[in-house]
């Protein structure tokens, strides 16, 4: 694979991971509120002497969903996986000694400890992935490629002509895809579907030699103005479903030349003006 592209999708690949960091710090909150809402329940019940243990993590996990948010770094991560994990041992370890001495009490955290420790595998996991793509990616290429996304998140596509929105068809397939030039390659991202105005964050990028991508109108719908056509990617196909003029308008990215600024001599250190 040409260098350019390796250090490109690299990038991408960063900057997708990134975001994903929101659903680790939204599963570390739904942790913490449920721990804190059964310590709630429990202080209620059996006073504060039985519940103190869930209360504390509930509090310190939702501390960590916000320290994951701020933070964005592989040592939130770690610092969230790590917890879990010392969580997880202490309830199963209560279990443990609740057989061995045969006292039903110190057993009631099994579960809880299960999906604590199921957590913490998750979490370090992610930690490790996020770790390798920071150490095999360039900097200035990452902050390069984090605004083109965001830029290509935010545009309005019918004002962009270098821009091209489509959906992929097919039972359960989610979000919307937006593909870019960049000058001879395309730049393609899947975004998440917005709920209540909130979301629309990117989920894959890839970068691609703009010779390895083809499109083949299959007609129109039955019912609406949307076209299906078949988008083949580095060989493999998609379904997809697109307006008229976002057909029209790949087709003629696809056949046409370089148009913009391209990354060619920016990464080679020269700025793209």
């Amino acid at each position: 694979m040409d260098i350019k592209i390796e250090k490109l999708q690299a990038a991408a690949t960063l900057v997708a991971f990134e975001n994903t960091l929101r659903s680790a710090a939204n599963t570390v909150a739904y942790y913490g509120a449920v721990f804190a809402l059964f310590g709630i329940i429990f202080t209620v019940r059996l006073g504060l002497a039985s519940s103190w243990g869930a209360l504390a993590i509930g509090a310190a996990l939702l501390g960590e969903s916000f320290y994951i948010r701020r933070a964005r770094s592989p040592r939130a991560l770690w610092v969230s996986g790590m917890s879990f994990a010392v969580f997880a041992a202490w309830f199963i370890g209560s279990f443990v000694v609740g057989l061995a001495k045969n006292d039903p009490s110190l057993g009631r955290g099994v579960i809880a400890g299960a999906f604590l420790a199921i957590g913490a595998w998750n979490i370090l996991r992610s930690y490790s992935a996020y770790k390798a793509l920071l150490e095999t990616s360039d900097p200035v290429v990452n902050h390069y490629v984090r605004d083109a996304i965001e830029k290509m998140r935010t545009a309005t596509p019918s004002a962009h002509a270098q821009i091209v929105e489509f959906k992929k068809r097919g039972m359960g397939e989610k979000g919307t895809w937006r593909l870019q030039t960049d000058g001879d390659l395309l730049l393609i991202c899947q975004f998440a579907d917005k709920t209540f105005g909130l979301g629309g964050r990117p989920q894959r990028a890839v970068y691609i030699s703009r010779q390895d991508v083809q499109i083949e109108r299959e007609g129109d719908r039955w019912l609406g103005k949307n076209v299906n056509a078949t988008l083949s990617v580095g060989g493999a196909e998609n379904k997809v479903q697109l307006k008229p003029e976002m057909l029209v308008r790949l087709e003629s990215l696809l056949a046409g030349t370089p148009g913009h600024v391209t990354n060619a001599n920016w990464l080679e250190g020269t700025p793209a003006k």
